[in-house]
C-alpha cells in the first residue's frame, strides 16, 4: 500500500511539474505562453493602468516604453542571451513587459511621500527609549498611529541599542546609509540564490523588494539570512532577532539534522541577548512580549494592522491550525526543496504580512522548469492581492518533480536555487542550443 501511494503521489508530481514546463503550450516554433502570459501579467498589475505617468496612463506608457526596448533588440539581436532566435526574442518582449512594468510601479511608489516609514518608526520608539521612554506598545490600539514617531518598535530588545545610536545621528546621511545597505542585502541574497549579476540587478526593482526599500523595512537583510542559509544554516536562527515569523524556516536544520548550523545560531542567538541585557534590562524583555499580545489584540479593531495577512479572515484558532499544516506540509520535503518549501510557510503563518514578505516565495518561484512560467509568475504576482500568486505558484514548483531550468530561465545552467558547486553554467552557446528540458540536446 505504501508502495502503491508513493507511486500515485510520484505520478501527481511528474504531471504537474509537466503542466508547469509549459511544454504543452508550443504550436510548433511558436510559443503561446509568451503574449498570453503577457496578457497575465497586465492583469495582475489592472489597478496600476489607470494611473498617470508624465500626463499619460500607465498602461500607454508601459506598451510605448516596452515597444521600444524591444525593437532596439531587435535591431542589435546580438545584444542579449539568445536575442537572435525566435524563442530569445519572445523572452525578451516578456521580460522586458515584466521589468518595464516593475519599474513604472517602482517610479510612483517613489513619487509618494512619507518614505522609509518603517525605518523612522525604528528610530523614533529607540530614540523614545535612549531617552527613558518606551518603545514598545502599553495597550492596544484603536486607530493606526498618526505618523511613524508616534508607532511602536516591534522587534526583540538586542535592537535597540543599534537603533537607538542611529536615532543620534544626522538623519539624511543615515537614511541614505541605510537604504544603502538595504540593496546591498537584497543583492547579495539574489547571488547566493546562485543568479547571475544581471539578473540579482534587474530583481533590484521587483516590487516587493522596492517597497521594502521604500519603507526601510528590515526585509531584505532577514532575506539575506534566510538565502545564506543553505551554506551557514546558523544564519536562519540568528534571523529570528528580526521577527518571530522568520525563525519558522529554522527548522530545516532539524529536519536535515544540521546540528552543527543549529547550535552557532542559537550560541549566536544566545551572545547577543546576553552582552545587550545589561544595557536593555529584562524589563524590555517583558514589555516585548506584552506588546506582542497588544499588537495581536489591536488587529481586529485596526484591520489595515493585518496587511495581506489570511489572519484577517479567519479566526485565530483555525489561522493557527491552517499555519502548523502549511509548516508540516513543508518538512515533508528536504533539501533546498524544504528550505524553499519552509520560506513560502513563513509567509502563510504570518499574522502580520507585507508585501515585501512576499520576497520570501522567490527560492520556490524560481524553481520551476520553465523560464518563461517564472517571468510570468513574477510579473502577474508583483504588484497588490495578486501577490499571493508568487506563493501558490511556489508551492507549485516545490511539490512538482525536479527538473532542470530550461535554457531561457534566469538560472539557466544551473540546477537552480542554491545551486550545487559540482552544476557548471552553460555557456550562452550551450544555453541556446540546450533542449526544452535544459538538457544538451
Amino acid at each position: 500500500m505504501i508502495e502503491g501511494l508513493r507511486s500515485f503521489a510520484d505520478g501527481v508530481r511528474g504531471w504537474v511539474s509537466e503542466m508547469a514546463s509549459l511544454r504543452w503550450a508550443r504550436v510548433g516554433p511558436v510559443n503561446a505562453a509568451v503574449p498570453v502570459g503577457m496578457a497575465i501579467v497586465a492583469a495582475g498589475f489592472a489597478d496600476q493602468l489607470g494611473r498617470p505617468i508624465g500626463g499619460l496612463p500607465f498602461g500607454v506608457v508601459w506598451i510605448v516604453a516596452t515597444s521600444a526596448v524591444v525593437a532596439g533588440v531587435r535591431i542589435r539581436s546580438g545584444a542579449l542571451p539568445a536575442g537572435r532566435s525566435g524563442p530569445g526574442l519572445a523572452l525578451v518582449a516578456l521580460v522586458t513587459w515584466v521589468v518595464v512594468g516593475w519599474l513604472l510601479f517602482d517610479l510612483l511608489l517613489w513619487q509618494q511621500i512619507d518614505h522609509l516609514y518603517d525605518f523612522d518608526v525604528y528610530l523614533a520608539s529607540a530614540g523614545r527609549w535612549m531617552a527613558g521612554g518606551q518603545p514598545y506598545m502599553t495597550a492596544p490600539l484603536s486607530a493606526w498611529p498618526s505618523s511613524a514617531g508616534q508607532d511602536f518598535f516591534l522587534y526583540p530588545p538586542p535592537l535597540l541599542p543599534f537603533f537607538g545610536l542611529l536615532s543620534k545621528l544626522p538623519n539624511p546621511p543615515v537614511a541614505v546609509a541605510w537604504i544603502g545597505f538595504l540593496v546591498a542585502c537584497a543583492y547579495a541574497s539574489f547571488r547566493a540564490l546562485g543568479l547571475r549579476p544581471i539578473w540579482s540587478l534587474l530583481l533590484l526593482t521587483f516590487p516587493p523588494v522596492m517597497i521594502g526599500f521604500e519603507s526601510g523595512n528590515v526585509a531584505t537583510l532577514t532575506f539575506l539570512l534566510f538565502a545564506l542559509a543553505y551554506r551557514a544554516g546558523g544564519s536562519l536562527v540568528v534571523d529570528g532577532l528580526f521577527k518571530v515569523q522568520s525563525v519558522i524556516p529554522a527548522l530545516w536544520l532539524l529536519r536535515t539534522r544540521r546540528w552543527r548550523g543549529l547550535i552557532f545560531g542559537l550560541a549566536a542567538l544566545a551572545a547577543i541577548a546576553f552582552v545587550t541585557l545589561p544595557i536593555v534590562g529584562v524589563d524590555s524583555w517583558r514589555a516585548w512580549f506584552a506588546a506582542l499580545g497588544y499588537r495581536a489584540d489591536s488587529q481586529p479593531a485596526v484591520i489595515s494592522l493585518f496587511g495581506f495577512s489570511d489572519a484577517r479572515f479567519l479566526p485565530g484558532t483555525v489561522f493557527v491550525a491552517l499555519s502548523v499544516a502549511v509548516v508540516a506540509a513543508a518538512l515533508l520535503f528536504s533539501g533546498r526543496r524544504g528550505l524553499a518549501a519552509l520560506g513560502l510557510a513563513s509567509i502563510i503563518a504570518s499574522p502580520s504580512l507585507w508585501p515585501h514578505g512576499f520576497v520570501f516565495t522567490l527560492p520556490a518561484v524560481l524553481m520551476l522548469e520553465s523560464g518563461t512560467a517564472v517571468w510570468i509568475v513574477l510579473g502577474a504576482g508583483a504588484v497588490g492581492p495578486s501577490m499571493w500568486l508568487l506563493f501558490y505558484c511556489g508551492w507549485v514548483a516545490v511539490v512538482a518533480t525536479r527538473r532542470l531550468p530550461d535554457a531561457l530561465h534566469p538560472m539557466a545552467g544551473t540546477d537552480g536555487p542554491w545551486p550545487r558547486p559540482v552544476a557548471p553554467r552553460l555557456s550562452r552557446r550551450d544555453a541556446r542550443q540546450s533542449g526544452p528540458s535544459g538538457q544538451p540536446t
